[in-house]
């Protein structure tokens, strides 16, 4: 499991891995792009990508209503490995 939390935030830029450090430290298991892009003071549109890029790397999970993306979760492995990923976060 270690190895899988490093591969996928090998593949994070900087400002990916803080969006993720913020929503594993604030126990965001659920909020949509916007909620957090007025809390970061980024675009919604900056969110958006940071957080497809984190869904591809298993760390997000996509809701979606009728085709679109309303919100996203964090997933079980992020939520089960949360103290190991801040860790190499910081």
């Amino acid at each position: 499991q270690e190895d899988d939390i490093d591969g996928g935030l090998s593949h994070l830029n900087k400002k990916e891995k803080a969006l993720l450090g913020f929503l594993l430290e604030r126990r965001m298991f659920e909020f949509t792009p916007i909620d957090v892009s007025k809390m970061i003071g980024v675009t919604n549109k900056t969110i958006i990508n940071r957080c497809a890029k984190l869904t591809n790397n298993d760390f997000l999970i996509p809701n979606i209503v009728k085709q679109r993306i309303r919100s996203y979760s964090l997933s079980e492995f992020a939520k089960r490995n949360e103290k190991n990923i801040l860790s190499r976060i910081e």
